[in-house]
């Protein structure tokens, strides 16, 4: 589903070169309003953190009745893992993408309980995203980010802490890999 009728009609002729008409409908709807409540998974991606927190936020009394639900945020992924950990749901599993310079992580999760996850685990992902190929280099490249960011701090300050601290989280990630 989609607010707009353009990003639809390449869904349909993607949906259909795969030969799957019959198994996937398209809706032209905001959110959850127009899908059928027999759903069974949802993917909601390709959007910022804040767009797809609020679909979820509208629909999270339908949360519990699918079986899977897929986000891919293109900002923002460790506030997508607290959202879903102030939720009390279950991350079943995490997958890196990395794709023309760029990292991409999905994240499926259920309306399960999970206790809250740690900070480490809401920042840098899952022991199921660790284990993945790649993973070290995505920490590295993580790091990188924070030293170039770091590099133009003169002075200390509780933003230059607070990426300290994201550094020795991903770093002890990292280590983890070995």
């Amino acid at each position: 589903c989609d607010v707009n009728e353009g990003p639809l009609k390449a869904a349909r002729r993607n949906i259909e070169k795969e030969g799957l008409g019959e198994k996937i409908q398209t809706v032209l709807c905001d959110g959850f309003d127009g899908v059928p409540y027999d759903t069974e998974c949802a993917v909601i991606a390709g959007m910022g953190y804040y767009t797809c927190a609020s679909i979820l936020e509208k629909a999270l009394g339908r949360l519990d009745q699918l079986t899977q639900i897929i986000v891919e945020v293109n900002r923002n992924t460790a506030e997508m893992r607290r959202w879903i950990s102030d939720h009390h749901f279950t991350v079943d599993d995490e997958s890196l993408i990395h794709e023309k310079g760029f990292d991409y992580i999905v994240i499926s999760f259920l309306a399960a309980y999970h206790a809250p996850y740690t900070e480490e685990e809401i920042l840098c992902g899952t022991e199921l995203l660790a284990a993945k190929e790649g993973y070290a280099q995505y920490c590295e490249r993580m790091i990188e980010r924070i030293d170039e960011i770091l590099s133009h701090y003169k002075k200390e300050d509780s933003r230059s802490e607070s990426l300290r601290m994201q550094k020795s989280m991903w770093q002890k990630a990292k280590d983890k890999t070995r």
